[in-house]
């Protein structure tokens, strides 16, 4: 056993001239990188969960609507045009951190200027406050280091997970701190604000690169021409994401605007834990497959491992949503059990999600997927509210649900158009993720009724049982096939 941690260690430290060990290291050390991520921030709100009330998360959720919509639409793209050009990009820092500085700075006036506008819709006078704190953050993000795209574009992952867990970390422990010295809503904004300055710091003690204020209206015009077909996207993206939260918060209150983030916070971690790595390793990957067939085969081996993670812990979500929220959040949150059970789905179609966006940025078809931006934001846009009115945030969820679902499946068409094949060839291994659900399947009539230490414990060895088969099933999806990567 020893000398197989050591192999595996050495294994994920050395470099190799092989892109598809390339890959498959830089897979994992995101993966873990994620994780890592979404585990700290899961630990923070369990505790933070404890300590506050849904009302101030409800809060803090709020103030952070506007600056999130904001944030996410004035994304400038620079760095994932970095990522996809070939040849040296060093000539373009400078002019990168300098954009980025006016967007953060702009963004931050934005959200300052309209906190009191926001505060008298809500009829909340801190929520203004709240914005006025939220405002620093896009502000501090503006100052990272943008050399540290050096480390993903050479699948230099090792170093770049290194980074980002900094602010995660600061981010828990000062919330912790924060929650229980201050015992409000305070606490989650500061800690914010303390997780993204470590982040900051960080970005420069990790690559030796000082930029400077410069601006090149050339070589902006340059990466602008690849960011301005991102940004129907977001713009559109914006609306899927950020509507929900919206009605809900302005129609049932903050502690309803609480339950639902939270549950679609639950529901998306599988989004950050295996989406976001496999996005991260994918696009500069598809960007150097250059024939169809490669490409077809990775975005094919790319979706089955994908599901083989994934659809044993939306099984999980759906079957044992009471006791995942009890577990994690206490008593006081009981009521979004049942939104949770409903979005649960989300930890496939965002995973799956990440993967087909990755290759459609790689292969220059961006318009594709605000294609199904668009379906998907005009369904919400237009059942959301009756919805609401009808069943309330039950309602909302399944609207989210629907329309996640409908997106991902019109994704996979587009995909399977752009590469000349049929989309249910694109989807394999099923059986894989139907598998390592099978020991949750068998668990859930005695977790459901049990008591609780006896449901912790079948609970636990059926996850984990799940676990070990769908890893199991997801590396033999990798190790058997026989594409080779190759650039």
């Amino acid at each position: 056993m020893r000398r197989r941690l050591r192999l595996l260690t050495h294994w994920l430290s050395q470099p190799s001239a092989s892109l598809r060990q390339q890959v498959a290291r830089g897979a994992i050390w995101l993966a873990a990188g994620d994780c890592a991520t979404a585990l700290l921030g899961l630990v923070k709100l369990t505790v933070i969960a404890r300590l506050l009330t849904p009302e101030h998360f409800g809060l803090f959720g709020i103030a952070l609507l506007l600056s999130g919509w904001l944030d996410f639409v004035t994304e400038l793209g620079f760095r994932d045009a970095l990522i996809q050009r070939q040849g040296d990009v060093a000539p373009y820092m400078d002019t990168v951190w300098t954009a980025q500085l006016i967007r953060g700075t702009a963004v931050a006036a934005l959200v300052l200027a309209c906190s009191p506008l926001v505060a008298w819709y809500y009829a909340n006078p801190d929520v203004a406050l709240g914005m006025q704190l939220i405002a620093v953050d896009p502000l501090l993000r503006s100052l990272t280091n943008p050399a540290t795209i050096y480390l993903r574009k050479r699948l230099d992952l090792m170093r770049d997970v290194r980074w980002r867990l900094i602010g995660p970390s600061a981010g828990l422990v000062s919330g912790i701190v924060l929650a229980l010295v201050l015992r409000n809503a305070w606490a989650l904004f500061l800690s914010l604000l303390i997780a993204t300055t470590a982040q900051v710091i960080a970005s420069y003690a990790i690559y030796p690169y000082r930029p400077r204020l410069s601006f090149d209206r050339s070589r902006a015009r340059d990466l602008i021409a690849f960011g301005q077909r991102l940004f129907w996207l977001r713009l559109i993206g914006a609306l899927n994401w950020y509507v929900d939260g919206v009605v809900v918060s302005k129609m049932l209150g903050l502690a309803a605007v609480a339950h639902y983030q939270m549950a679609v916070r639950l529901a998306s971690l599988p989004g950050t834990i295996i989406g976001a790595p496999f996005h991260g390793v994918l696009f500069p990957t598809f960007a150097k497959l250059q024939t169809l067939r490669h490409r077809r085969e990775a975005l094919a081996q790319a979706l089955a491992i994908t599901l083989c993670l994934t659809l044993p812990i939306a099984v999980c979500l759906t079957l044992l949503s009471p006791f995942v929220v009890d577990l994690l959040l206490g008593p006081a949150w009981e009521s979004m059990a049942g939104p949770l059970r409903v979005l649960s789905w989300l930890a496939v179609t965002q995973p799956l999600g990440h993967v087909l966006n990755a290759f459609f940025m790689a292969t220059g078809r961006v318009e594709l997927d605000v294609r199904v931006a668009t379906m998907r934001a005009l369904i919400l846009v237009t059942a959301i509210y009756p919805v609401l009115l009808a069943f309330g945030i039950i309602g909302v969820a399944w609207v989210a649900m629907v329309a996640a679902l409908f997106a991902m499946f019109y994704q996979l068409v587009l995909a399977a158009g752009s590469l000349h094949t049929r989309p249910l060839s694109l989807l394999r291994c099923l059986h894989g993720g139907i598998l390592a659900s099978v020991p949750l399947l068998l668990a859930w009539p005695f977790a459901h009724t049990a008591s609780m230490p006896s449901a912790i414990a079948v609970s636990t060895l059926s996850g984990g049982l799940s676990i070990v088969i769908a890893v199991s099933m997801a590396w033999r999806v990798f190790a058997t096939h026989r594409l080779e990567f190759t650039k």
